[in-house]
């Protein structure tokens, strides 16, 4: 906590040094992170109720934890914030230790987000299984609105690096690296899951991820995901015919879609409009028991109400 609160300071005396502009927000905005810790492990971790006894989660490891996730986030390089590492972590501590199951994690980039899921992973003794190709984004396939040629190979980092990451900031022997393209290597996953997340970036990926692992989700199995601000690629979620065509279903829906769920950000969208003093710093998730599917049509009702007056008349 100590040191917590000396980087505060140190980030609030560099921000009275520094001129107005982009560089002045981004750094109001990290601060504003460091700042708000205590409140988001508050109300994330120390009074979740929902958290289970079994994992002997005292509030000096819950607290020591959220310490390691923020600490991360500024050592390694990520795309994700502490705060949406600690949401999925939250709920991962909720699903009850005899249900089997694994986390899996598709794509990791650096590994920011891989040290912190193996940390929850160690806390309630599960196995995080990380799909990565370590060769940056696919070629675009189909008619993918986001894949495009020019960022072929983009964000690649090598496995060896993420290990090193993992291993000086997580727990690296909760982890298990399957290197490879999701076309190629999700199909042959077998383990049950508990909890997934999806930083995949193009449409044909957040595919290839549904299509192949939604199947070995638990009953009550969690799936986050990174582009929430898309809410194109949202739909995927709401989508009747998707789910439909994939799995003979109506849609799970997605808590979060377009802005994240609440997580102390001021982020109001749209995402092409971005500016730093609404950054999107959260997640958004379903899980495999829930219903984004619309079925009340006041019409039908009425037709069917004046039907069964008839009927008995």
């Amino acid at each position: 906590m100590v040191r917590l609160l000396k980087t505060l300071i140190r980030k609030t005396w560099r921000v009275l040094r520094l001129p107005t502009g982009d560089k002045l927000g981004t750094l109001l905005a990290r601060s504003w992170a460091t700042v708000t810790w205590p409140a988001t492990v508050v109300f994330l971790l120390l009074f979740n109720p929902k958290i289970h006894p079994a994992y002997n989660l005292t509030w000096r490891r819950r607290i020591i934890l959220a310490y390691k996730m923020w600490r991360n986030t500024r050592k390694i390089m990520t795309g994700t914030s502490y705060k949406a590492h600690l949401a999925m972590a939250s709920k991962l501590f909720e699903i009850p230790p005899e249900v089997e199951g694994v986390v899996v994690e598709c794509g990791c980039w650096y590994g920011g987000s891989t040290a912190n899921l193996s940390l929850a992973c160690q806390a309630t003794g599960r196995r995080l299984i990380v799909y990565d190709s370590f060769e940056g984004l696919p070629a675009p396939e189909g008619e993918d609105l986001y894949a495009k040629p020019e960022a072929t190979g983009m964000l690649a980092v090598d496995l060896e690096r993420v290990k090193r990451n993992v291993e000086r900031y997580g727990a690296i022997e909760c982890c298990e690296f399957r290197k490879g393209w999701f076309k190629d290597t999700l199909p042959h996953h077998k383990e049950p899951i508990v909890l997934m997340f999806l930083d995949v970036d193009w449409q044909a990926s957040l595919d290839d991820c549904i299509t192949n692992l939604w199947p070995h989700l638990v009953d009550k199995g969690y799936v986050f995901i990174d582009e929430f601000v898309l809410t194109d690629y949202c739909a995927l979620f709401w989508s009747e015919e998707y789910w439909r065509r994939r799995f003979g279903r109506t849609p799970p829906g997605l808590i979060g879609s377009g802005s994240g769920v609440g997580l102390g950000g001021y982020y109001l969208g749209p995402f092409d409009e971005w500016n730093w003093s609404h950054d999107p710093t959260s997640v958004a998730y379903t899980r495999k028991d829930f219903s984004g599917y619309w079925n009340y049509y006041a019409e039908e009702q009425r037709a069917k109400e004046t039907q069964q007056d008839t009927s008995t008349s």
